[in-house]
């Protein structure tokens, strides 16, 4: 075989298989139940009816055997012979054609009465027909082997003692309970690998506090709960260990730079005093910048919110920076960690303010279900292929833009519309200049 059509019959298997645990452990058991019922069945057939029906035809060949013979010699006469089967045997001869049967095709009658006629025939050496009769008594009709066409048959009273209801129960019934059982049972397992899934996304949107429970479920299961815990923890104080040691960093560097914007304040050079008072500002912005991504606003909590009143908040704080436009829409409140949003706002003026130019439109406006934030500024835009470079941490445009700035201000952003299960995008609008999109659900 080829390598290609190896490879072509490994992705038929891999897409015959089924995606989830759930399904293959159903497969699986399903597979094993459905293999057992095949056995038993084969086995009560090979084991107890197969035998049963060759000694039913062994003994009715003989019964036959003798009314051939009988009949053969003459001696005793019809009516005796027809009484002493009847008595002896159990057996009903029919002379008269218009009682004998009229024998139809019954598919699931001939599983049995092909077997039984094909050991009939073995036992007298000589074919003959057999019928099997459901209504009104089970009744088993055998041609008999004579001169003058006759049948006969035995009833068969205790076929009716076989309850068709649990033979087809445990033939479709077991395998069924078994698969639904699987199925609750492999549920109840996979459940909790769910809530660690959702968990483990709820970690990695910056829910650090997201425990799991540990007293309840399997061992195993338990086990691994506390070790999501433990590693929940562990990233918890990585962060506050962090979050201190910048702001240690922080207060340590801004008394120097006090100090130093001090000094320039008295130098005699007006202009080198005005550069070194930008630069120590652009130091101070930029620590904060540092303490704002550290401090990412997780363990915020959620509140209703206006975000038009946050927009012209915001416009107002910045209106001696920057010329700003607002257009709000008819929007309604939001759950929103009202800090965090107010900073995201901050930095999407910010960055227009440092890398673009004014006037910064601020628009707000309701589609569908999500309520949608643009941010537009009046510069010389980006490059669309570096776009989704500049949410990254410490990632600044630098052909299009200058290179002030942390490179956190983006990032921040992207950061917290992801708190807020939202989407952004970065484009240039067709008329020039950066245009931001942030997008929110109203309902999550």
């Amino acid at each position: 075989m080829s390598r290609d059509a190896l490879g072509r019959k490994r992705g038929l298997i891999q897409w015959l298989k089924p995606r989830s645990s759930v399904m293959r452990t159903t497969l699986v058991i399903g597979i094993v139940v459905i293999v057992s019922q095949v056995l038993s069945i084969a086995f009560f057939w090979q084991n107890l009816y197969l035998p049963e029906i060759r000694q039913h035809a062994h003994t009715s060949a003989l019964r036959l055997q003798l009314l051939r013979e009988a009949e053969a010699t003459g001696s005793p006469s019809a009516a005796e012979i027809d009484q002493a089967v009847r008595h002896f045997g159990n057996m009903v001869v029919v002379r008269d054609p218009a009682q004998f049967p009229g024998p139809r095709d019954k598919w699931f009658a001939e599983i049995f009465t092909d077997r039984f006629q094909k050991q009939l025939r073995h036992e007298l050496g000589y074919p003959s027909q057999v019928y099997f009769q459901f209504k009104p008594v089970p009744k088993l009709w055998i041609s008999a082997p004579t001169r003058e066409p006759i049948w006969v048959y035995e009833e068969l009273s205790f076929i009716q003692q076989y309850s068709p209801g649990i033979i087809v129960g445990w033939i479709l019934g077991v395998p069924l309970l078994a698969i639904i059982a699987i199925i609750v049972l492999a549920r109840q397992l996979n459940r909790p690998l769910k809530r660690l899934q959702l968990a483990a996304i709820r970690v990695g949107r910056g829910l650090h506090s997201t425990q799991l429970d540990i007293y309840g479920g399997p061992t195993e299961i338990r086990a691994v709960n506390r070790a999501f815990n433990l590693m929940t923890q562990q990233i918890r104080q990585a962060e506050r260990e962090r979050t201190v040691m910048l702001a240690g960093i922080s207060h340590d560097l801004r008394t120097p730079l006090t100090r130093m914007r001090l000094a320039t304040e008295f130098m005699g050079d007006r202009d080198m005093a005005a550069g070194m008072i930008a630069d120590i500002e652009d130091m101070d912005a930029i620590l904060d910048q540092f303490i704002a991504f550290m401090r990412d606003g997780s363990e915020e909590q959620r509140e209703p919110v206006q975000l038009n009143s946050l927009v012209q908040e915001i416009a107002q704080q910045f209106e001696h920076v920057i010329e700003i436009r607002v257009e709000t829409g008819d929007i309604p409140e939001l759950m929103l960690r009202k800090l965090s949003f107010k900073r995201l706002l901050a930095n999407l003026v910010q960055n227009a303010s440092r890398y673009g130019a004014g006037p910064v439109e601020l628009r707000t406006e309701l589609t569908g279900r999500q309520v949608l934030l643009h941010c537009r500024d009046h510069g010389p835009g980006i490059d669309p292929a570096r776009a989704h470079e500049l949410l990254e941490p410490f990632q600044r445009g630098e052909q299009a833009r200058t290179t002030q700035g942390s490179g956190l201000g983006l990032a921040i952003v992207a950061r917290i519309v992801r708190q807020h299960h939202g989407g952004l995008t970065l484009d240039n609008h067709p008329e020039g200049g950066l245009h931001i999109q942030i997008r929110l659900p109203t309902t999550y």
